[in-house]
């Protein structure tokens, strides 16, 4: 069953406290970061959607993880890249529509812990069925290219945390 989401309500406090079918999710995921042998900063994004919605790797936590586990596995599962745990940077909020082989649209609210990960191994992979693309970013390239502004602010934190640090040196 498809829903046109242009009759669904818009999505308000109301609607949040009211609608009878919600339900809320929790996932985590990374922002995966390396010096390149350039000396140059770069960021792994996905592409989804058919390549239109550049976004931070992330997914939901699987029975017995913690969300650093899941912020680990899902990079690297969508990315092929293998990762460390700098820091936790931020939780992120936001509610949608899934209307996926539902017959009355459910109302979903969100959570995203993401995590700052250092890149330690691995190679640029795309062979996740939710990925259609990956790629590595400069700072400027991946703040331009993102679609989510919860998920630009998190970036901009992460590079923030990063210069701050000395990350930005090459290890």
């Amino acid at each position: 069953m498809t829903h046109d989401r242009s009759k669904l309500p818009e999505i308000t406090p109301e609607t949040r406290r009211t609608w009878r079918r919600t339900r809320q999710d929790r996932s985590a995921g990374g922002v995966a970061y390396r010096v390149a042998p350039t000396g140059t900063l770069q960021i792994a994004l996905i592409a989804t959607h058919g390549g239109n919605r550049w976004q931070l790797p992330k997914g939901s936590r699987e029975a017995g993880e913690s969300a650093l586990q899941t912020a680990i596995r899902e990079v690297e599962e969508e990315t092929g890249l293998r990762t460390e745990q700098i820091e936790f940077l931020h939780t992120i909020d936001y509610w949608y529509w899934d209307t996926y082989q539902k017959e009355t649209a459910e109302l979903v609210h969100k959570l995203v812990d993401f995590y700052l990960l250092h890149v330690i191994g691995g190679e640029l992979n795309d062979s996740s069925y939710e990925v259609d693309d990956v790629q590595w970013f400069t700072p400027e390239d991946a703040l331009n290219a993102m679609t989510f502004s919860g998920e630009k602010a998190v970036v901009e934190q992460a590079l923030a945390l990063i210069r701050t640090r000395g990350l930005d040196q090459q290890r």
